[in-house]
């Protein structure tokens, strides 16, 4: 077709290109989204004991306070993806933001579990609908020798965002307040989403998929210094207005990679955001002071950003397989030393029980981010542009379905043997079997350089 073969000379063009400093600048705008992002996805779950000490609740009553917001990440990631091929990246990753944002600040003001799950299902569709334009806009801008690297970089906001929280929580929510802390992190989001607005192009690949060529034309030159694509559009071009996707995820030729990554970013999903939900929580029943509990958040997503950015480095040298198949069976060793450690505390940790901890945490945070990070990469490879965002959001729509049990669940686990966490453990283990299962279906993985 016409639109494949011009963003095929996009890509191919981009390709025999060095890497300019306006397309660094879009990878750096869009990875603070994601970072904001990550810290208001974290920030209810890190401040949960202090909110279920002011409002005397039950750790499995407050479970739905934490589930809304990933059941709207859930949903969001979806609708989003879909959004994004249809209206564009920009502006569907620009609302969200504002969105995300706008809801944090009203989060501040909710006084009881429901309110809190109302708001909190808002914030995550914004949440949920960034991700999946975000990584298509990158990907789209971006030669395909550093598309994996880049992916892989862009799964660091996350944890980045959850780190930062846990380091700036330890100063700020002893003189803010929880309130204080929503409040101050809704309005950075807004900041930055003003700043998305002004200065963040779209995907030309996606304007030439609506027949809008001159404007493609223009971001080209004055982005990546593309000429080319300034003639008129021909007759065959697809008309101005929203893109309607010509193939299928469940096409046959992307069956496994759909299905496989959906079991892989469902398990690994499910164990982050059981860390990122309830890792306070399981260690402070486990005698942890409250400050050595951040501690723990914060090493859990320090190392799980380390190892985004260390993971588009190793699927160019071992190829996503092997790091997949490594990463699942290393979270499953991290699980089990936090379980065995954990078991039978009953007096806050001396240093050897501390530093286990902090050790199991890390790793949990290393392997299970690995996964996902390779499950990023492999869903925006392995479609086409028609369908890239669709696909992106779906996939993480599945895995965020996870958080959303987890958020719903962990409660309920960390509560069926009293004051001890093992059943919790025991299900994070199955999870990490599934994630060998995941891998080991998909038919599309990047191969090694």
């Amino acid at each position: 077709m016409a639109t494949q073969t011009m963003t095929g000379t996009i890509a191919a063009q981009l390709d025999e290109r060095r890497i300019g400093a306006r397309q660094i600048w879009i990878v750096v705008l869009v990875q603070l989204i994601l970072m904001i992002d990550g810290l208001d996805i974290q920030l209810l779950g890190l401040v949960t004991p202090v909110i279920l000490s002011e409002w005397q609740v039950e750790r499995a009553a407050f479970g739905p306070a934490l589930a809304a917001s990933l059941f709207g990440l859930a949903l969001g990631a979806g609708m989003g993806g879909r959004l994004g091929d249809m209206f564009g990246r920009k502006r569907v990753l620009t609302i969200s933001a504002f969105l995300f944002g706008t809801a944090t600040i009203v989060a501040a003001f909710a006084d009881t579990v429901t309110h809190m799950a109302i708001i909190r299902f808002i914030s995550g569709l914004g949440f949920g609908a960034a991700a999946p334009s975000s990584i298509a806009l990158v990907t789209e801008w971006l030669p395909r020798r550093a598309q994996a690297k880049m992916v892989a970089f862009l799964s660091i906001g996350t944890p980045f965002g959850g780190m930062v929280g846990s380091l700036a929580l330890q100063v700020l929510l002893p003189t803010l307040g929880w309130r204080g802390c929503f409040i101050l992190c809704g309005l950075l989001t807004l900041a930055v989403a003003v700043l998305a607005l002004i200065a963040l192009p779209e995907s030309a690949a996606y304007l030439i998929g609506r027949g809008e060529r001159d404007r493609a034309a223009k971001l080209l030159r004055r982005v990546a210094g593309i000429t080319g694509f300034s003639s008129p559009a021909p007759a065959a071009a697809i008309p101005a207005g929203p893109a309607t996707p010509r193939e299928s995820m469940f096409a046959r030729r992307y069956r496994r990679l759909t299905l496989g990554g959906w079991l892989l970013f469902f398990s690994a999903q499910f164990i982050a955001y059981s860390f990122v939900s309830w890792a306070p929580t399981f260690l402070t029943m486990a005698k942890f002071p409250m400050d050595q509990a951040l501690q723990a958040s914060f090493s859990f997503n320090l190392f799980a950003m380390m190892a985004s950015i260390l993971t588009g480095l190793l699927i160019h040298r071992h190829g996503s397989l092997r790091v997949a198949l490594g990463a699942s069976l290393l979270t499953a060793v991290s699980l089990a030393l936090l379980a065995v450690t954990l078991f039978g505390a009953v007096a806050p940790p001396d240093a050897a029980v501390y530093w286990t901890v902090m050790v199991g945490v890390a790793g949990v945070g290393i392997f299970a981010s690995t996964a996902i990070a390779v499950g990023y990469a492999l869903l925006a490879l392995g479609y086409s542009e028609q369908i890239r965002s669709t696909g992106i959001g779906v996939g993480l729509m599945i895995g965020r379905s996870g958080g959303v049990l987890t958020a719903l669940a962990g409660g309920v686990l960390l509560s069926l043997a009293g004051d001890q966490s093992w059943p919790f453990f025991a299900v994070m283990l199955v999870l990490s079997v599934m994630i060998l299962v995941g891998t080991l279906t998909i038919d599309r993985h990047i191969a090694a350089d």
